[in-house]
This record gives C-alpha cells, sequence and structure tokens, in this order.
C-alpha cells in the first residue's frame, strides 16, 4: 500500500488532497462555531490537510507530536510553513513552544491511515498512536480522508482497533 501511494504522481495528490480539503465542508461548515481540528501534518504521499488552514480560518487547527510509549501530543498551529518540522524518525511534527491542545477540547479528528473500508476499518502505521489517543476523545467526530487507492474490500484489523465512522474520499463521502 505504501508503494502504491508513493507512486501516486505529485500532481494528482495534490489536486485530489484539494478535493478533499472541499469534501470536508460539511464537518467543517458549522456556522460561526469555531472548531478544535485535529489534522497531521502529511508525509510526502499523504493527503495534505494543511490547506483547510487557509480554507477555515475561523478554526483552531493541532497536529501530533509523537512521544514515547504509544503517546502523542497535539499542539496548535497557524503558520505550517514555520511551526512544521521533521522530527528524529523525519515525521513531520509542531516545532517545540506551541499551545497544547487537550483531548477533550477536540470537535473533529482528522485520523491519518495507511488503508481503509467503506464500512470505517482502518490501517494505521503500526505504531498504535491513534489507538491509544482516540479513547481519550469521545466528545470528537472521527473522520478519514482517503485517496481513492486506500479504499479497499477488507484489510486486517485487531481488537483494539477503532472504527472511523466517516471516511471521505474525493468523489464522496460517508455520514
Amino acid at each position: 500500500m505504501l508503494e502504491r501511494l508513493r507512486s501516486v504522481p505529485t500532481e494528482l495528490r495534490n489536486e485530489q488532497s484539494a478535493q478533499l480539503c472541499r469534501a470536508l465542508a460539511p464537518f467543517l461548515n458549522k456556522g460561526q462555531k469555531s472548531l478544535t481540528v485535529a489534522i497531521y501534518a502529511p508525509m510526502a504521499h499523504e493527503v495534505n490537510l494543511l490547506l483547510l488552514l487557509n480554507m477555515y480560518p475561523q478554526h483552531h487547527f493541532a497536529v501530533p507530536r509523537c512521544r514515547e510509549a504509544r503517546r502523542m501530543d497535539f499542539y496548535h498551529i497557524t503558520r505550517p510553513e514555520e511551526q512544521i518540522q521533521p522530527d528524529s524518525r523525519n515525521i513531520p511534527a509542531p516545532i517545540e513552544g506551541l499551545t497544547y491542545i487537550p483531548p477533550q477540547q477536540f470537535d473533529i479528528i482528522i485520523v491519518p491511515g495507511v488503508a481503509f473500508t467503506a464500512q470505517g476499518a482502518r490501517l494505521g502505521y503500526g505504531g498504535g498512536y491513534y489507538d491509544t489517543y482516540l479513547p481519550q476523545c469521545p466528545q470528537a467526530t472521527l473522520i478519514a480522508a482517503a485517496f481513492p487507492g486506500q479504499i479497499l474490500e477488507s484489510i486486517p484489523t485487531e481488537a483494539h482497533d477503532l472504527t472511523i465512522p466517516h471516511i471521505i474520499t474525493p468523489s464522496n463521502f460517508r455520514q
């Protein structure tokens, strides 16, 4: 799957990332209410959700920094080009000194993954960070934004794997 994702031409990935960000509108257009939204800083093969910062300036966006023992913390970002840098594992992460956002403050969490099913099963990267973090956020709406090639009929799951109720693709979305 990772090889397939890495083989998508950059121009197509950028176009589909923009389509996915537009497809998130039903979740992010909540009148004048400012939402707190967890996104991720994308690796080269992932959906670029950083576009949402310009599309929805009224919202507060945060990205994760992975810690030891499958822990991660989220930090508020406003200028990703200045506030996100590769960590020691070369994963894009927020720089030190940004405002910490506690799990109970999130309205929406957009979850990364390698593959998904239309029913909401998620295949992550194997670290268990989101599987550990998401139970702390029962109030948050969980969403995955996926390229078409990431949607499979079935994927291996384990008992601790959480279902993502909203899987968004560039051409359609499920609520």
